[in-house]
């Protein structure tokens, strides 16, 4: 399941740098967020597991899985006329964690 999941995980990646030549040109800004560890539902089985949580935390700086709203802020800034010169962009919200993608 995991190799599924980082082969559609990086999939979103590029299709975000592709659809921006083709939308662009009609004001549609295409930005993707590509998070971490989050304390969601999907998360559970590392985030509701103590031993396992204490394995992932040392390769997140911030030593904490991150919460749905640090995700949310971004997105509501990327939506926002704030944001209106930033198009192809994935962002990162991983508590500085490193990308393996």
């Amino acid at each position: 399941a995991i190799p599924a999941y980082a082969v559609t995980k990086t999939a979103l990646l590029g299709l975000v740098k592709g659809l921006v030549g083709s939308l662009a040109p009609k004001n549609i800004r295409v930005n993707g967020i590509a998070p971490g560890l989050i304390d969601t539902k999907f998360s559970a089985a590392l985030t509701g597991n103590p031993e396992v949580l204490k394995m992932a935390l040392p390769a997140i700086p911030l030593h904490r899985p991150g919460i749905p709203v640090e995700c949310s802020g971004i997105v509501s800034f990327l939506s926002s006329e704030d944001a209106s010169y930033i198009t192809g962009e994935n962002i990162v919200i991983s508590g500085g964690m490193p990308s393996r993608l």
